[in-house]
């Protein structure tokens, strides 16, 4: 194969892989809210007579383009609403009033039922509120209800809710014993679903369609600086470990099509990687100069079509099917590469060859000093000619199918012919 043919099927792999783009997402850092555009134009969300002060978790309504955030220094409310779907003013509801020491640390809604779901680290709890109406506004001492009130030492943390299999899975930073868990959204059939070499699952996303929990586990080791980034299936099953970092701690992660993103508190950045653990390192797509970004989600423009999601074969079929697309193009690259490489080889070592030919002068002497010389005799003379006389003292050197004849009295040293039967 030619090299322009390698050059070619080269250039579809790399369109493949570049067309696997980066989702839309909305960004919490500081005081500001912002969209972030295929991971790299981003833009601030302006909020109409509003005073935000440390915003963190997120959670977004594809069905009304409603964001639910919370605002952890505000003096009276802590859980806000502004409809992304209002370009003019996009005024701030305040959903749920603080009463004391409560707190939001991860945010999920149900679109179905229009609920607002959080974890609330201080009092060890996790809490829902109905918001179907308009202008709701509730009191944290009123209205609340409890979905779980965990153990003593329970600190929960991550939280997402499945749409799709309503169901709520968590995860719980023990002292003692992390666990990632689940339940029914009324808070039955309370399930462990990971324990083991657990430390701080800080984190916590779900794939809806793909039916995959993705987790940050920051370790303790070296003061928080060590993290991984893992993932199984909603039942526990298939855990693996997709990146293990440094230098980092996790506040927020959200899954998108083809990418996990996260956000860095020590070095206020936003990472992307892909999630089905192809990509050796991660990609930074935003540094924040003031204030770490303490919340990430996926801006989707339409709701989940949670037909695909309840296909079984869908569940066990796509995630592998993924992976073995992105397989079959990293190996189409790789033999893309190795087959320029031989190619270019083999032109080298051919061009190196035609280098290497001696001159066709080189050791013979020029037909005109043969013909100038004086015992010029023909062709068939030098054919027939068994013995020259000796003034001339010719040499006959026969071998093959040729025979040379040189002349030792030429002034040129010589004059060579090679007759070729």
């Amino acid at each position: 194969m030619q090299l322009k043919h390698y050059v070619k099927i080269l250039a579809i792999a790399i369109a493949v892989v570049r067309s696997l783009k980066y989702d839309d997402l909305i960004v919490a850092a500081g005081d500001q809210l912002e969209f972030l555009t295929d991971g790299s134009a981003y833009r601030s969300l302006t909020l109409s007579s509003y005073n935000a002060t440390k915003l963190s978790a997120l959670a977004y309504d594809a069905t009304t383009q409603k964001l639910y955030f919370s605002d952890r220094h505000h003096h009276y409310g802590h859980i806000f609403s502004v409809s992304l779907g209002d370009e003019s003013g996009r005024p701030v509801e305040d959903i749920v009033e603080k009463s004391n020491n409560e707190t939001v640390e991860s945010l999920a809604y149900d679109s179905v039922n229009k609920m607002l779901l959080w974890t609330d680290w201080f009092n060890r709890s996790i809490r829902r509120v109905k918001v179907a109406q308009e202008h709701i506004h509730i009191e944290e001492k009123d209205g609340i209800e409890i979905v779980h009130f965990l153990e003593t030492d329970a600190k929960p943390r991550g939280l997402v809710f499945d749409p799709c299999m309503r169901m709520l899975y968590w995860t719980n930073i023990y002292k003692s014993r992390p666990t990632i868990e689940r339940s029914f959204l009324n808070g039955s059939h309370r399930e462990i679903l990971i324990q083991n070499d657990l430390f701080v699952p800080n984190a916590l996303d779900l794939d809806v369609l793909e039916q995959r929990l993705y987790w940050a586990d920051n370790l303790r080791e070296d003061d928080y600086h060590n993290f991984h980034i893992e993932r199984s299936f909603v039942n526990g099953s298939g855990r693996e470990k997709i990146y293990r970092g440094i230098g980092q701690f996790i506040v927020s992660l959200t899954v998108g099509e083809d990418y996990i993103y996260w956000t860095d508190y020590h070095h206020k950045n936003l990472w992307a990687l892909r999630k089905d653990g192809s990509s050796k390192s991660p990609m930074i797509l935003r540094t924040y100069s003031r204030n770490p970004a303490m919340g990430v989600v996926i801006f989707r423009r339409q709701p989940l079509d949670c037909s695909a999601c309840l296909s079984p074969e869908f569940h066990h079929g796509s995630s592998e099917s993924k992976e073995e697309i992105t397989a079959v193009i990293l190996s189409v690259m790789g033999l893309v590469v190795m087959g320029i490489t031989i190619t270019v080889i083999v032109w080298w070592a051919s061009l190196k060859r035609l280098l290497a030919l001696p001159n066709k002068n080189e050791g013979t002497f020029a037909f005109r000093s043969f013909q100038n010389c004086n015992s010029a005799v023909t062709m068939s003379e030098m054919i027939t000619t068994q013995k020259l006389t000796t003034s001339e003292s010719t040499k006959e050197i026969s071998g093959g199918n040729a025979i040379l004849l040189m002349n030792d009295n030429d002034n040129d040293g010589g004059a060579l012919l090679k007759y070729e039967f």
